[in-house]
């Protein structure tokens, strides 16, 4: 049989190379030339070469974000998507490993989920101008499915938790979560990057019902939000509003602003958190 003479192109065969490490982790540009060069008679691959194949892989539809200074695979033009259901079925058989087979067997099926992760469209965004509304799909998504985000931080801290919203305050954007069992405000301005996980959550939110008065002068002048109901009508002297569901971050930020004029009634929990918010503040300011 005749041998077919095949033609290397040696930078198509180099962006190869690239690509396929790129799949094996989420690297640093000078882990990528390590990893790269560890496979050539000689140092080729350096900082301008690598950049040069990676924006190649981008020419042809590959995503390759970079954030907190390594490069993520997060769409494949020839990668596959798993619906929920596959992800269903994959936690189902993890339970199962983790529960009833060896050590040697989990490390196994972990290799099997990694690869399976790597080469389906993983929902990673950066969160800047250019893919802003990407990343609050991202977000909108995980709230819809049910599933925990990372949320990667500008000072390259990573935090894993649920998602309860996205608020517009005073012209910001905050990404509202649960983190350790406690309500969190996050300016979506710290944020670098969000990833939907395929682990999904269960939680019940309860509504809290918060009651607050305000005096006169601001009694007479407070407009209601669409959240808030007024319990007791001006007398001359004050007013009761209930708040329902609002962030305890967002709601204390705005009664902080109320100074002396606002007193919070029920919950107690809230009139104590309330007090020690008050007292940090004033030793910050050795006023107290």
């Amino acid at each position: 049989m005749a041998r077919i003479s095949v033609k290397k192109n040696r930078s198509s065969t180099q962006v190869l190379k690239t690509l396929r490490i790129l799949l094996q982790g989420n690297f640093t540009m000078q882990e990528l030339i390590s990893k790269l060069n560890a496979g050539e008679p000689s140092p080729t691959f350096n900082n301008s070469i690598i950049s040069k194949y990676i924006n190649t892989c981008r020419y042809v539809g590959i995503d390759i974000p970079k954030i907190h200074n390594r490069y993520f695979v997060t769409n494949l033009p020839f990668s596959f998507e798993l619906t929920g259901n596959d992800i269903g079925i994959l936690e189902v058989l993890h339970n199962i490993v983790r529960q009833d087979m060896s050590s040697k067997c989990n490390k196994i099926f972990e290799s099997f989920l990694d690869k399976i992760s790597r080469f389906s469209n993983k929902k990673i965004a950066r969160v800047e101008k250019e893919t802003y509304q990407t990343a609050i799909e991202f977000f909108e998504l995980a709230l819809a499915e049910k599933r925990k985000i990372r949320l990667m931080y500008k000072n390259k801290n990573i935090m894993d938790c649920i998602p309860l919203g996205i608020v517009e305050d005073k012209n910001k954007t905050y990404f509202h979560i649960i983190y350790n069992d406690k309500e969190k405000m996050i300016d979506s301005s710290r944020i670098s990057g969000i990833q939907v996980l395929s682990e999904k959550y269960v939680y019940n939110h309860n509504e809290q019902v918060v009651l607050f008065e305000l005096k006169k002068p601001l009694a007479q002048r407070y407009n209601l939000r669409e959240n808030e109901h007024l319990m007791k009508h001006y007398d001359g002297k004050s007013i009761i509003v209930s708040n329902h569901g609002e962030s305890k971050e967002i709601l204390f930020s705005r009664l902080l602003r109320y100074d002396d004029k606002c007193e919070i009634i029920n919950p107690k929990s809230y009139r104590e958190d309330m007090k020690q918010l008050i007292s940090s503040i004033l030793n910050n300011y050795g006023e107290q």
